[in-house]
């Protein structure tokens, strides 16, 4: 019996083959129907709750880097985040910070 791998990112269907690794070493997929090669693994998603649990410890004076020790995330995302949706993040830091 053929173990299912998965469905493609592109067209939705699950005529996929194995096609070696990326740079970075997670395994590549090529889909027989759209001929895309892809990654099925999705990013890693933060909860809103651990987001903001992380934003106010980078506003009480955390460095970025001291933020990727303790939490074990990307200074690169935190800043992402802080610059994404800088606007939106005040607001909900300020009623985070006000429980």
């Amino acid at each position: 019996m053929k173990e299912k791998i998965g469905n493609c990112t592109k067209c939705g269907s699950d005529n996929l083959l194995k096609n070696g690794h990326t740079s970075n070493g997670k395994q590549q997929y090529f889909c027989k129907d759209c001929g895309a090669h892809r990654i099925l693994e999705h990013e890693k998603d933060y909860s809103e709750e651990r987001k903001g649990e992380i934003i106010r410890t980078y506003l009480e004076r955390a460095s970025l880097r001291g933020l990727e020790r303790i939490f074990h995330v990307s200074r690169n995302t935190v800043s992402g985040w802080l610059k994404k949706n800088n606007r939106k993040t005040c607001l909900r830091l300020k009623k985070l910070l006000s429980r």
